[in-house]
Protein backbone atom coordinates (compact mmCIF):
# COMPACT_ATOMS: atom_id res chain seq x y z
CA UNK A 1 0.00 0.00 0.00
CA UNK A 2 2.98 2.28 0.51
CA UNK A 3 3.25 2.98 -3.18
CA UNK A 4 -0.18 4.60 -3.01
CA UNK A 5 0.88 6.98 -0.26
CA UNK A 6 2.58 10.22 -1.03
CA UNK A 7 5.67 10.96 1.08
CA UNK A 8 7.44 14.21 1.69
CA UNK A 9 11.08 14.54 0.83
CA UNK A 10 11.96 15.06 4.53
CA UNK A 11 9.74 12.48 6.18
CA UNK A 12 8.36 8.99 5.78
CA UNK A 13 5.09 9.99 7.34
CA UNK A 14 1.91 9.33 5.41
CA UNK A 15 0.25 12.33 3.87
CA UNK A 16 -3.47 12.51 3.18
CA UNK A 17 -4.59 13.03 -0.39
CA UNK A 18 -6.26 16.39 -1.07
CA UNK A 19 -9.99 16.31 -1.58
CA UNK A 20 -10.82 15.59 -5.20
CA UNK A 21 -12.09 18.61 -7.18
CA UNK A 22 -14.87 18.68 -9.78
CA UNK A 23 -14.33 16.34 -12.71
CA UNK A 24 -13.33 17.95 -15.96
CA UNK A 25 -15.73 17.57 -18.84
CA UNK A 26 -14.62 14.81 -21.16
CA UNK A 27 -13.37 16.12 -24.48
CA UNK A 28 -15.39 15.01 -27.51
CA UNK A 29 -13.72 12.42 -29.71
CA UNK A 30 -12.15 13.68 -32.91
CA UNK A 31 -14.18 11.03 -34.72
CA UNK A 32 -17.10 13.45 -34.59
CA UNK A 33 -15.17 15.73 -36.95
CA UNK A 34 -15.91 13.10 -39.60
CA UNK A 35 -19.31 11.80 -38.43
CA UNK A 36 -22.68 13.18 -37.42
CA UNK A 37 -24.99 11.56 -34.88
CA UNK A 38 -28.25 10.20 -36.22
CA UNK A 39 -31.60 11.05 -34.64
CA UNK A 40 -31.45 7.95 -32.43
CA UNK A 41 -27.93 8.90 -31.27
CA UNK A 42 -26.93 5.24 -31.56
CA UNK A 43 -25.16 5.55 -34.90
CA UNK A 44 -22.70 7.90 -36.50
CA UNK A 45 -23.31 8.91 -40.13
CA UNK A 46 -20.12 9.27 -42.18
CA UNK A 47 -19.66 12.72 -43.71
CA UNK A 48 -18.00 11.21 -46.79
CA UNK A 49 -20.02 8.13 -47.79
CA UNK A 50 -23.20 8.56 -45.71
CA UNK A 51 -22.95 5.11 -44.12
CA UNK A 52 -24.43 4.75 -40.59
CA UNK A 53 -22.00 3.09 -38.16
CA UNK A 54 -23.15 1.80 -34.76
CA UNK A 55 -21.22 3.49 -31.96
CA UNK A 56 -21.70 0.98 -29.07
CA UNK A 57 -21.12 3.83 -26.64
CA UNK A 58 -17.65 4.63 -28.04
CA UNK A 59 -16.03 5.79 -31.28
CA UNK A 60 -13.87 2.73 -32.03
CA UNK A 61 -16.14 1.57 -34.86
CA UNK A 62 -16.15 5.06 -36.31
CA UNK A 63 -12.35 5.32 -36.38
CA UNK A 64 -12.10 1.80 -37.84
CA UNK A 65 -14.46 2.86 -40.63
CA UNK A 66 -12.29 5.88 -41.39
CA UNK A 67 -9.12 3.80 -41.40
CA UNK A 68 -10.49 1.14 -43.77
CA UNK A 69 -12.86 3.11 -46.02
CA UNK A 70 -11.35 6.60 -46.06
CA UNK A 71 -7.60 6.18 -45.45
CA UNK A 72 -6.84 9.50 -47.15
CA UNK A 73 -8.66 11.24 -44.33
CA UNK A 74 -6.21 9.72 -41.87
CA UNK A 75 -2.99 10.64 -43.64
CA UNK A 76 -1.12 13.59 -42.22
CA UNK A 77 1.04 15.62 -44.57
CA UNK A 78 4.21 17.52 -43.88
CA UNK A 79 4.12 20.63 -41.73
CA UNK A 80 1.46 19.29 -39.35
CA UNK A 81 0.86 21.09 -36.09
CA UNK A 82 3.54 20.13 -33.54
CA UNK A 83 1.01 20.53 -30.74
CA UNK A 84 -1.35 17.91 -32.20
CA UNK A 85 -2.04 14.89 -30.07
CA UNK A 86 -1.26 11.35 -31.19
CA UNK A 87 -4.95 10.78 -31.90
CA UNK A 88 -5.13 14.04 -33.86
CA UNK A 89 -2.25 12.79 -35.99
CA UNK A 90 -3.97 9.43 -36.43
CA UNK A 91 -7.18 10.87 -37.84
CA UNK A 92 -5.63 13.91 -39.52
CA UNK A 93 -7.55 16.43 -37.43
CA UNK A 94 -7.20 20.13 -38.29
CA UNK A 95 -4.63 19.53 -41.05
CA UNK A 96 -4.57 20.13 -44.78
CA UNK A 97 -3.00 17.93 -47.42
CA UNK A 98 0.60 18.89 -48.00
CA UNK A 99 1.31 20.55 -51.34
CA UNK A 100 3.40 17.58 -52.49
CA UNK A 101 0.84 14.91 -51.55
CA UNK A 102 -0.65 12.78 -54.34
CA UNK A 103 -4.18 13.52 -53.12
CA UNK A 104 -3.64 17.32 -53.29
CA UNK A 105 -2.14 17.13 -56.78
CA UNK A 106 -4.99 14.95 -58.03
CA UNK A 107 -7.68 17.29 -56.68
CA UNK A 108 -5.88 20.34 -58.11
CA UNK A 109 -5.86 18.64 -61.50
CA UNK A 110 -9.59 17.90 -61.23
CA UNK A 111 -10.31 21.55 -60.43
CA UNK A 112 -8.23 22.58 -63.44
CA UNK A 113 -10.10 20.06 -65.59
CA UNK A 114 -13.45 21.47 -64.40
CA UNK A 115 -12.35 24.99 -65.34
CA UNK A 116 -11.26 23.84 -68.80
CA UNK A 117 -14.26 21.62 -69.60
CA UNK A 118 -16.87 24.05 -68.26
CA UNK A 119 -15.05 27.14 -69.58
CA UNK A 120 -14.92 28.75 -66.14
CA UNK A 121 -12.66 31.65 -65.08
CA UNK A 122 -9.73 30.95 -62.77
CA UNK A 123 -11.39 33.21 -60.23
CA UNK A 124 -14.09 30.57 -59.60
CA UNK A 125 -11.77 29.06 -56.95
CA UNK A 126 -12.55 32.16 -54.87
CA UNK A 127 -16.33 31.63 -55.07
CA UNK A 128 -17.83 31.06 -51.63
CA UNK A 129 -20.22 28.35 -52.82
CA UNK A 130 -17.47 26.18 -54.33
CA UNK A 131 -15.24 26.67 -51.29
CA UNK A 132 -18.02 25.59 -48.93
CA UNK A 133 -18.93 22.60 -51.10
CA UNK A 134 -15.37 21.24 -51.20
CA UNK A 135 -14.85 21.96 -47.51
CA UNK A 136 -17.89 19.81 -46.72
CA UNK A 137 -16.78 17.04 -49.07
CA UNK A 138 -13.15 17.01 -47.96
CA UNK A 139 -12.18 19.27 -45.04
CA UNK A 140 -8.50 18.59 -45.63
CA UNK A 141 -8.46 19.94 -49.19
CA UNK A 142 -7.64 23.60 -49.68
CA UNK A 143 -8.36 25.10 -53.10
CA UNK A 144 -5.31 26.47 -54.92
CA UNK A 145 -5.11 30.14 -55.79
CA UNK A 146 -5.99 31.37 -59.26
CA UNK A 147 -2.33 32.27 -59.93
CA UNK A 148 -1.17 28.77 -58.93
CA UNK A 149 -3.71 27.23 -61.30
CA UNK A 150 -2.75 29.57 -64.13
CA UNK A 151 1.03 29.50 -63.72
CA UNK A 152 1.65 25.96 -62.45
CA UNK A 153 -1.24 23.49 -62.76
CA UNK A 154 -2.38 24.55 -66.25
CA UNK A 155 1.10 24.50 -67.89
CA UNK A 156 1.89 21.13 -66.28
CA UNK A 157 -1.39 19.64 -67.44
CA UNK A 158 -0.93 21.09 -70.94
CA UNK A 159 2.59 19.67 -71.24
CA UNK A 160 1.39 16.24 -70.13
CA UNK A 161 -1.53 16.19 -72.59
CA UNK A 162 0.67 17.51 -75.37
CA UNK A 163 3.01 14.53 -75.00
CA UNK A 164 0.00 12.20 -75.29
CA UNK A 165 -1.30 13.96 -78.42
CA UNK A 166 2.14 13.95 -80.06
CA UNK A 167 2.38 10.19 -79.56
CA UNK A 168 -1.06 9.79 -81.18
CA UNK A 169 -0.25 12.06 -84.14
CA UNK A 170 2.97 10.12 -84.67
CA UNK A 171 0.85 7.08 -85.59
CA UNK A 172 -1.39 9.02 -88.00
CA UNK A 173 -0.60 9.11 -91.74
CA UNK A 174 -3.20 11.62 -92.94
CA UNK A 175 -5.11 14.46 -91.32
CA UNK A 176 -7.04 17.60 -92.19
CA UNK A 177 -6.99 21.08 -90.70
CA UNK A 178 -9.65 23.67 -89.99
CA UNK A 179 -8.59 27.19 -89.15
CA UNK A 180 -10.00 30.68 -88.80
CA UNK A 181 -9.06 34.12 -87.56
CA UNK A 182 -11.08 35.69 -84.74
CA UNK A 183 -10.97 38.70 -82.45
CA UNK A 184 -11.13 38.53 -78.65
CA UNK A 185 -13.17 40.86 -76.44
CA UNK A 186 -9.94 42.76 -75.82
CA UNK A 187 -9.86 43.43 -79.59
CA UNK A 188 -6.83 41.18 -80.09
CA UNK A 189 -6.59 39.02 -83.21
CA UNK A 190 -5.98 35.26 -82.93
CA UNK A 191 -5.82 32.25 -85.19
CA UNK A 192 -7.02 28.82 -84.04
CA UNK A 193 -5.82 25.67 -85.80
CA UNK A 194 -7.57 22.33 -85.27
CA UNK A 195 -6.59 18.96 -86.71
CA UNK A 196 -8.99 16.12 -87.58
CA UNK A 197 -8.14 12.47 -88.15
CA UNK A 198 -9.59 8.97 -87.99
CA UNK A 199 -8.46 6.94 -84.98
CA UNK A 200 -8.93 3.35 -83.85
CA UNK A 201 -12.41 2.00 -84.53
CA UNK A 202 -13.05 4.51 -87.33
CA UNK A 203 -13.58 7.23 -84.74
CA UNK A 204 -13.21 10.84 -85.86
CA UNK A 205 -10.96 12.79 -83.50
CA UNK A 206 -10.56 16.58 -83.39
CA UNK A 207 -7.80 18.29 -81.42
CA UNK A 208 -6.94 21.98 -81.10
CA UNK A 209 -3.26 22.44 -81.91
CA UNK A 210 -2.93 26.13 -81.17
CA UNK A 211 -4.71 29.38 -80.44
CA UNK A 212 -2.21 32.19 -80.82
CA UNK A 213 -1.61 35.57 -82.36
CA UNK A 214 -0.12 35.75 -85.84
CA UNK A 215 3.66 35.90 -86.20
CA UNK A 216 3.20 39.59 -86.95
CA UNK A 217 0.07 40.50 -85.00
CA UNK A 218 -0.62 43.70 -86.95
CA UNK A 219 -0.37 42.00 -90.34
CA UNK A 220 -3.26 39.84 -91.59
CA UNK A 221 -1.82 39.14 -95.02
CA UNK A 222 -1.73 35.70 -96.61
CA UNK A 223 2.07 35.25 -96.19
CA UNK A 224 1.84 36.08 -92.48
CA UNK A 225 -1.07 33.66 -92.00
CA UNK A 226 0.81 30.95 -93.92
CA UNK A 227 3.93 31.46 -91.81
CA UNK A 228 1.93 31.16 -88.58
CA UNK A 229 0.22 27.95 -89.72
CA UNK A 230 3.56 26.51 -90.84
CA UNK A 231 5.17 27.20 -87.45
CA UNK A 232 2.36 25.32 -85.66
CA UNK A 233 2.61 22.32 -87.99
CA UNK A 234 6.39 22.20 -87.54
CA UNK A 235 5.98 22.28 -83.78
CA UNK A 236 3.73 19.22 -83.94
CA UNK A 237 5.76 17.53 -86.71
CA UNK A 238 2.73 16.97 -88.97
CA UNK A 239 3.40 19.27 -91.92
CA UNK A 240 3.81 16.30 -94.29
CA UNK A 241 0.58 14.64 -93.14
CA UNK A 242 -1.89 17.42 -94.04
CA UNK A 243 -4.12 16.50 -96.99
CA UNK A 244 -6.40 19.54 -96.98
CA UNK A 245 -7.26 22.72 -95.09
CA UNK A 246 -10.84 23.87 -94.52
CA UNK A 247 -11.44 27.61 -94.07
CA UNK A 248 -14.12 30.14 -94.91
CA UNK A 249 -14.30 31.66 -98.38
CA UNK A 250 -12.07 34.61 -97.54
CA UNK A 251 -9.56 35.24 -100.35
CA UNK A 252 -6.71 35.78 -97.87
CA UNK A 253 -7.20 32.33 -96.33
CA UNK A 254 -7.37 30.77 -99.80
CA UNK A 255 -4.11 32.47 -100.75
CA UNK A 256 -2.44 31.28 -97.52
CA UNK A 257 -3.30 27.66 -98.38
CA UNK A 258 -1.93 28.21 -101.86
CA UNK A 259 1.38 29.43 -100.41
CA UNK A 260 1.54 26.38 -98.13
CA UNK A 261 0.77 24.14 -101.15
CA UNK A 262 -2.17 22.51 -99.39
CA UNK A 263 -5.51 21.68 -101.00
CA UNK A 264 -8.14 24.20 -99.86
CA UNK A 265 -11.75 23.23 -99.17
CA UNK A 266 -14.30 25.98 -98.50
CA UNK A 267 -16.48 25.54 -95.42
CA UNK A 268 -19.84 24.10 -96.53
CA UNK A 269 -21.81 26.00 -93.88
CA UNK A 270 -20.12 29.27 -94.82
CA UNK A 271 -20.77 28.64 -98.51
CA UNK A 272 -24.46 27.95 -97.89
CA UNK A 273 -24.67 31.10 -95.80
CA UNK A 274 -23.21 33.18 -98.64
CA UNK A 275 -25.69 31.69 -101.12
CA UNK A 276 -28.69 32.36 -98.89
CA UNK A 277 -27.52 35.88 -98.07
CA UNK A 278 -27.35 36.58 -101.79
CA UNK A 279 -30.92 35.30 -102.20
CA UNK A 280 -32.13 37.44 -99.31
CA UNK A 281 -30.84 40.53 -101.13
CA UNK A 282 -33.46 40.19 -103.87
CA UNK A 283 -35.43 43.49 -103.73
CA UNK A 284 -38.78 41.81 -103.11
CA UNK A 285 -37.33 39.95 -100.11
CA UNK A 286 -34.88 42.51 -98.76
CA UNK A 287 -37.49 45.20 -98.05
CA UNK A 288 -39.78 42.79 -96.16
CA UNK A 289 -36.85 41.29 -94.28
CA UNK A 290 -35.78 44.76 -93.18
CA UNK A 291 -39.33 45.46 -91.97
CA UNK A 292 -39.39 42.17 -90.00
CA UNK A 293 -36.09 43.05 -88.31
CA UNK A 294 -37.41 46.48 -87.28
CA UNK A 295 -40.56 44.88 -85.80
CA UNK A 296 -38.54 42.41 -83.75
CA UNK A 297 -36.15 45.19 -82.65
CA UNK A 298 -39.12 47.25 -81.42
CA UNK A 299 -40.43 44.44 -79.24
CA UNK A 300 -36.92 43.73 -77.93
CA UNK A 301 -36.54 47.40 -76.91
CA UNK A 302 -39.96 47.85 -75.31
CA UNK A 303 -40.73 45.63 -72.33
CA UNK A 304 -44.28 47.01 -72.22
CA UNK A 305 -44.95 46.08 -75.84
CA UNK A 306 -43.40 42.65 -75.32
CA UNK A 307 -45.67 41.96 -72.32
CA UNK A 308 -48.71 43.05 -74.36
CA UNK A 309 -47.57 40.69 -77.14
CA UNK A 310 -47.37 37.73 -74.76
CA UNK A 311 -50.76 38.57 -73.20
CA UNK A 312 -52.36 38.84 -76.66
CA UNK A 313 -51.43 35.21 -77.36
CA UNK A 314 -53.64 34.10 -74.46
CA UNK A 315 -51.69 30.94 -73.63
CA UNK A 316 -49.76 29.78 -70.57
CA UNK A 317 -46.49 29.53 -72.47
CA UNK A 318 -46.39 32.27 -75.12
CA UNK A 319 -43.66 32.20 -77.75
CA UNK A 320 -41.17 35.01 -78.23
CA UNK A 321 -39.69 36.69 -81.27
CA UNK A 322 -36.25 35.93 -82.72
CA UNK A 323 -33.87 38.43 -84.28
CA UNK A 324 -31.90 37.64 -87.44
CA UNK A 325 -28.11 37.25 -87.30
CA UNK A 326 -26.34 37.97 -90.61
CA UNK A 327 -23.71 35.27 -90.03
CA UNK A 328 -26.36 32.55 -89.68
CA UNK A 329 -28.67 32.21 -92.64
CA UNK A 330 -31.14 29.98 -90.76
CA UNK A 331 -31.70 32.74 -88.22
CA UNK A 332 -33.53 34.76 -90.88
CA UNK A 333 -35.72 31.75 -91.59
CA UNK A 334 -36.50 31.25 -87.89
CA UNK A 335 -37.29 34.97 -87.46
CA UNK A 336 -39.78 34.99 -90.37
CA UNK A 337 -41.32 31.69 -89.31
CA UNK A 338 -42.01 33.02 -85.81
CA UNK A 339 -43.45 36.30 -87.16
CA UNK A 340 -45.87 34.48 -89.49
CA UNK A 341 -46.98 32.25 -86.62
CA UNK A 342 -47.78 35.21 -84.33
CA UNK A 343 -48.53 37.93 -86.90
CA UNK A 344 -52.12 38.35 -85.70
CA UNK A 345 -50.97 39.17 -82.15
CA UNK A 346 -48.09 41.33 -83.41
CA UNK A 347 -50.51 43.43 -85.46
CA UNK A 348 -52.86 43.97 -82.49
CA UNK A 349 -50.03 45.33 -80.36
CA UNK A 350 -48.43 47.48 -83.08
CA UNK A 351 -51.64 49.27 -84.09
CA UNK A 352 -52.40 50.13 -80.45
CA UNK A 353 -48.90 51.26 -79.45
CA UNK A 354 -47.24 54.64 -79.86
CA UNK A 355 -44.11 55.04 -81.99
CA UNK A 356 -44.44 51.46 -83.20
CA UNK A 357 -43.39 50.39 -86.71
CA UNK A 358 -46.19 49.54 -89.17
CA UNK A 359 -47.33 45.90 -89.18
CA UNK A 360 -46.93 43.64 -92.18
CA UNK A 361 -49.53 44.02 -94.92
CA UNK A 362 -51.43 40.94 -96.21
CA UNK A 363 -49.40 41.07 -99.45
CA UNK A 364 -46.14 41.09 -97.49
CA UNK A 365 -47.30 38.14 -95.44
CA UNK A 366 -48.07 36.25 -98.67
CA UNK A 367 -44.58 37.00 -100.02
Amino acid sequence: MERYLKRTSKSDENVEEPAPGPKKKREASVAWDHFKKDVRKTHGVCNYCGKAIKTNGNTTNLLDHLRHMHPDRLKVGKGQNDNATALDVFVGRSTFYSNDSARKRKLDEMVMNMIAVDVQPFSCVEDEGLINLLREMDPRYKLPSRTHLRDTVLPNQYDRLKIVLISVLDKIDFLALTTDLWTSRANEGYITITCHFVWTGAKLISAVLATRQLVTSTNHTAPNIAETISSVLTEWAIASKVVCVVTDNDSTMKKACELLKYKHLPCVAHTINLLVQDALRFPVVESILSKCKSIVAYFKRSTVAYEKFKEAQGVDQPVGLLQEMPTRWNSAYEMIKRIIKTNEHITVVLVTSRNAPPPLTPDEVDV
